[in-house]
């Protein structure tokens, strides 16, 4: 497994970045956000087994495999515990049950719009999201993968040439595991798994939820299309309400189906899930998934005070 250790190596703290599903290239795309943690704190990248340039993997990539595929890189690369982790998305998932079954190892936990763990049911268990896209790149790895990965990879501005031929070549590569798909397969058994392991216990952690929970924030975004207003409209239609007659009405009306899915959300899932971890500050960055790269530095400051506040 590729580990790249960034920063102060002599720093105060050891930063675990663990990414999300099908992003490898995190060495690259966080590091706007990750340059605040960076002076103080030594900042580490480990490309798990089939992702960035890390050789693929028969194993079936099962959360108990993953993070022991972790804990062997940085064992291996003589990076000694304890470490803070910071995972990003399904990441969230693999560090719940990395800090659960080896609390000594960990000093803190930051997870960016991580997972949120509750049981799955054994008839929602189906995932088959990736195949068709491992399929297709194996179909056509130089030609149509190629055109299919620019298509969901589209450039980024802020990277220069050689960044984006990296992260393009990184997610070629990514994309051709067999590792990609068995992780896709294996989600349901890693979601309820970890879930299943949570010990409850005081290492300090954060949630940065990007879910929008105010008027304030989803008008200063404006993120209420007109399509996503005929959306929730059409919710309503199919359970037979009576619709508004105006636009503004319309556009009221959705607003207020909005924040009402957000306080479901955050009663139902989010709650439970924060509480079980136990020691948990529930932090509101509304904005994108991959919050780190709309909104780099307010990220990073949010995880910077939150690491400072440790040697407090």
């Amino acid at each position: 497994m590729n580990v790249l250790s960034l920063g102060n190596k002599n720093g105060k703290h050891r930063i675990i970045s663990m990414a999300g599903y099908g992003i490898p290239d995190s060495c690259i795309t966080m590091r706007k956000m990750t340059a605040a943690l960076e002076t103080n704190n030594q900042v580490i990248f480990i490309d798990r087994a089939g992702y960035g340039i890390s050789d693929d993997t028969a194993q079936d990539m099962t959360v108990e495999n993953i993070v022991e595929g972790y804990r062997t890189a940085l064992k291996n690369s003589g990076i000694k515990a304890p470490y803070v982790l910071m995972p990003h998305s399904i990441g969230g998932v693999y560090a719940t049950y990395w800090e659960s079954k080896y609390p000594d190892e960990i000093e803190a936990v930051a997870i960016i719009d991580g997972t949120e763990l509750e049981a799955i049911p054994p008839d929602e268990q189906d995932n088959d999201e990736a195949a068709l896209y491992y399929r297709l790149v194996k179909c056509g790895i130089g030609g149509t993968g190629d055109m299919l990965l620019k298509h969901f990879l589209p450039p980024k501005g802020w990277l220069n040439d050689d960044e984006q031929k990296a992260e393009y070549a990184m997610a070629l590569m990514t994309y051709d595991s067999r590792a990609l798909l068995s992780e896709s397969e294996q989600e349901s058994h890693n979601i309820n798994t970890a879930w299943e392991a949570i010990l409850t216990n005081d290492i300090p952690k954060i949630y940065i939820s990007t879910a929008y929970f105010t008027a304030e924030d989803i008008e200063a975004d404006d993120i209420l299309t007109d399509e996503m207003i005929d959306e929730l409209m059409s919710d309503r239609k199919e359970l037979k309400a009576e619709l508004p007659k105006t636009q503004e009405e319309r556009r009221q009306m959705a607003l207020e189906d909005y924040l009402e899915i957000g306080r479901d959300y955050k009663e139902r899932v989010l709650f439970p899930y924060l509480e079980k971890l136990g020691n948990c500050e529930l932090v509101s960055l509304p904005g994108d998934h991959l919050i780190y790269e709309q909104k780099p530095d307010e990220c990073g400051q949010i995880i910077r005070n939150f690491i400072d506040g440790l040697d407090q």
